[in-house]
């Protein structure tokens, strides 16, 4: 049996339920914030909608967000809208101001909740600062720093209601870490039991050779794999760096209950600016069924 085939026995929905948070904003796509939310509204109509779980917007673009959306947002019978906020690093001056801003959005009720925040720390000073103001309605996903051993910045989110957040790539070289640390980090929060999101520079399953940037990117579900290995198999970081940098994922040693728990507890989501792109490899490996 193929390495395809072998994912494609796992339920996808085990795998990929609630797993897409929509960046279009961002590069490479760098849609404006029409196109942006008229795609998110397109996408939740769409038969792959489950896989859907937040669009991310900038805290500083909120009046425009509101503007772009009005016409699309959903009426008080139907779900709302569930977005992520990226606000500034927590060092940041405007970072408490931010927080507020996103309370106050929410308070609006406008079709639109952002039950969820994105921010920078560096380190655990202001890592506690942004928790000790946080609104308890906001689950915050805190981006880390990983070339050093992050394992004091992970034990610092542990026992909080807090993920941490890791970047895997870019539009340079330079923004795609090395496999050897995110094989770190990855292992430390599987440790740790430490929830975390990955974004940027995945927008595949498998590996995959950028040809735009010039790097093989990592695979999402490889991601997926690795993180399943360090928890239920006590996977070392080097064996969590094989299987990052495997070509294709393999999952005939989990159970789906095993993959289900490593998805709710520990690789919650994945942003990326592309939807069609993720979804195209999964079709044509069998974790998606075609389009009418």
């Amino acid at each position: 049996m193929s390495d395809m085939q072998t994912a494609s026995t796992i339920k996808s929905e085990v795998m990929l339920e609630g797993f897409i948070d929509f960046a279009g904003l961002y590069p490479p796509a760098n849609l404006e914030m029409q196109a942006t939310v008229d795609k998110w509204a397109s996408f939740l109509k769409s038969e792959d909608s489950w896989m859907l779980a937040r669009l991310i917007i900038p805290v500083n673009r909120l009046d425009e967000f509101k503007e772009c959306a009005k016409n699309l947002l959903p009426t008080l019978e139907e779900e709302m809208w569930q977005l992520s906020m990226l606000l500034p690093p927590a060092g940041s001056d405007t970072f408490e101001k931010a927080v507020q801003t996103t309370i106050d959005f929410n308070i609006e009720s406008c079709g639109a909740v952002a039950n969820v925040v994105e921010f920078k720390a560096t380190t655990t000073e202001e890592i506690d600062f942004a928790l000790s103001i946080l609104h308890d309605d906001l689950f915050p996903f805190i981006e880390l720093p990983i070339e050093e051993d992050p394992r004091g910045l992970i034990a610092c989110l542990s026992g909080s209601i807090a993920g941490a957040k890791v970047r895997t790539g870019g539009i340079t070289p330079d923004l795609y870490p090395a496999s050897n640390l995110l094989a770190r980090f990855i292992h430390s929060c599987a440790f740790a039991g430490q929830a975390f999101k990955a974004t940027a520079g995945m927008h595949y399953p498998c590996q995959h050779k950028n040809e735009t940037v010039g790097v093989l990117e990592y695979g999402f579900l490889s991601v997926l794999q690795a993180t399943a290995a360090a928890s239920i198999h006590n996977a070392t970081v080097e064996e969590v760096e094989y299987i990052l940098n495997a070509s294709e994922p393999v999952f005939s040693a989990f159970t789906e209950s095993q993959l289900e728990q490593v998805r709710a507890e520990l690789f919650n989501s994945l942003g990326t600016c592309s939807f069609d792109d993720p979804r195209e490899d999964l079709r044509k490996m069998g974790l998606l069924k075609e389009t009418k």
